[in-house]
């Protein structure tokens, strides 16, 4: 499946005139594989590589249309370790720290960062991870995280380990024996929630049926029939129905979250 997203005139001159070198290329598509993994509205692939550094796995995504896979929650990743079964690990991912690096033992959250600029939400560190080890070996600064089977993702034996899937910090380039990093997985999000009337400020009785229509990216489509939840962060401000009929009760302001999957789309009203 491919998809060709336009940036507009520009963009499009551009890409004509430098269509005339066959180095260069400057149309962004979405690849995906044909027998690639789907869940939830997100399709998922895993590329077998003899030894690759995390930032050349990030740019073959991007080169795709897609990213280094982010996880959401446990549910997401136990998906995707299904579908990766005996393909390969450990894999690069799309979690990184770029260069806070001050005390061994960190919290994810505070530093490290999903490519998607998604909060991060979820974690699942082996046990002694992140320890940035390969950071003191090869004096970087930057970290990057990999999933892989217990003791794939750490630099010793550690009691307690399964054969599950858990995550370990890695310098870019660091490669030594098992712990070669020989995959990554890249993702692409293929659904878009838009909403073309959505309002600003909306006054007190007044009310407003949002449009609403989602888009499929890798067909370059709106999706049919698509069944789309609503929902208001204050209902004493403003609420909102099954059909997106958004009315204003109160002076204030709310957020109506508009979710189609796993995609959202949130617009802010403020009832005069």
């Amino acid at each position: 499946m491919r998809k060709t997203i336009a940036f507009g005139i520009c963009a499009f001159m551009i890409t004509i005139f430098l269509g005339l070198f066959d180095s260069i290329s400057v149309s962004a598509k979405m690849e995906i594989p044909e027998d690639a993994f789907e869940y939830n509205g997100h399709y998922y692939y895993y590329y077998s590589n003899d030894s690759i550094t995390w930032d050349a796995a990030k740019e073959a995504c991007e080169e795709l249309g897609g990213h280094l896979v982010t996880f959401t929650n446990k549910a997401e990743e136990n998906a995707i370790w299904r579908y990766m079964g005996e393909l390969g690990t450990p894999a690069w991912i799309g979690l990184y720290n770029d260069g806070a690096i001050d005390r061994i033992y960190q919290k994810v959250g505070d530093d490290w960062k999903w490519v998607t600029g998604e909060k991060v939400r979820f974690e699942n560190w082996a046990k002694t991870q992140p320890d940035h080890l390969s950071h003191f070996l090869q004096d970087s600064f930057d970290m990057y995280a990999a999933i892989g089977r217990g003791e794939e993702v750490v630099f010793t034996e550690v009691e307690g380990i399964l054969d599950t899937p858990s995550w370990g910090d890695f310098d870019n380039e660091y490669h030594v024996g098992k712990h070669d990093i020989k995959g990554y997985i890249c993702e692409w999000d293929i659904y878009e929630v838009n909403v073309s009337n959505a309002p600003k400020k909306l006054k007190k009785g007044k009310s407003v049926t949002l449009n609403v229509t989602v888009t499929d990216k890798a067909g370059d489509k709106e999706v049919k029939n698509a069944k789309i939840t609503f929902k208001s962060s204050k209902k004493s401000v403003a609420k909102v129905t099954s059909k997106g009929k958004v009315t204003a009760l109160k002076k204030g302001k709310c957020t109506i979250t508009i979710k189609y999957k796993d995609f959202t789309k949130k617009i802010k009203i403020k009832v005069k």
